[in-house]
């Protein structure tokens, strides 16, 4: 099953089937070892990660200002803004016309240039256990990289990490949300995720299942989108696209362990 990673400031959208490159992560990291000591290990949180500006590469064009609106914490500057939501979700665009997005890719290798924007998100604290590897994605406006969060293979569908780099060391697009995630919901989805993965088990679980529903899925970990201004909720399910609708796809339906539709905001 292929999902949707979407900015909910409607600026982004990353559709995970056009990625035309899929790379596994080089051995580069910014000190994230002890932080993998414990980050993907069963029963512990999955640890988040916030946006600092203070470590950002964005192309602000000049020092950016603080200009706080609409409930965001926004960082100006002559190129381009970065805008921060309650929940943490973070954008960085460039204005129209700004030199900086028509300076070539960092680097024309897509091993080196995922490493890269792997390191930038390292920076902030992100533990690279949950970025095993790197997806390229190709535009007018240059190559830009995007990781998916992963724990022990399971994804975590609302977590958002991407960046394109000039070769100017600046980025001239970026999105990240990056949140918590508590240890009860990702052991939850390591377990549903065995299930599954046993054939017996797994046919006693998919009869639990709509008749409409028992077709092959994928457990994943959900959780709030970045516009919530809610605490943050969360949750391990089985996810089965359905058939039917515009061009044969339907929803995505999500059912817990108990094999119970689970109808939430993500």
């Amino acid at each position: 099953m292929r999902h949707l990673a979407v900015w909910s400031a409607g600026a982004w959208l990353v559709v995970a089937a056009d990625c035309n490159t899929r790379l596994a992560s080089s051995g580069s990291s910014n000190g994230d070892a002890s932080a993998d000591l414990t980050s993907c290990q069963p029963g512990h949180e999955l640890v988040g990660a916030r946006y600092d500006v203070t470590k950002s590469h964005f192309a602000f064009g000049g020092p950016p200002v603080r200009d706080d609106e609409n409930g965001l914490v926004r960082w100006v500057g002559p190129d381009g803004v970065v805008a921060i939501e309650v929940s943490g979700g973070e954008l960085g665009l460039m204005n129209g016309g700004a030199a900086e997005t028509n300076l070539p890719d960092w680097s024309n290798d897509p091993v080196a240039l995922g490493a890269h924007v792997r390191d930038y998100f390292l920076s902030f604290g992100v533990p690279g256990c949950q970025m095993p590897d790197t997806q390229v994605l190709g535009g007018s406006g240059g190559r830009t990289i995007s990781i998916a969060r992963l724990v022990n293979g399971i994804p975590v569908a609302e977590s958002l990490a991407y960046a394109r780099f000039n070769n100017n060391e600046q980025t001239t697009s970026e999105g990240f949300y990056w949140p918590t995630v508590p240890a009860a919901v990702v052991d939850a989805a390591r377990a549903l995720h065995a299930r599954l993965a046993d054939p017996t088990t797994a046919a006693a679980y998919k009869a639990l299942l709509p008749a409409a529903d028992q077709a092959d899925g994928e457990v994943v970990i959900h959780h709030t989108s970045s516009s919530s201004t809610e605490a943050l909720a969360s949750a391990a399910t089985y996810d089965v696209q359905e058939s039917g609708g515009l061009l044969g796809m339907g929803r995505v339906a999500s059912f817990d362990a108990l094999g119970h539709d689970v109808t939430t905001g993500w």
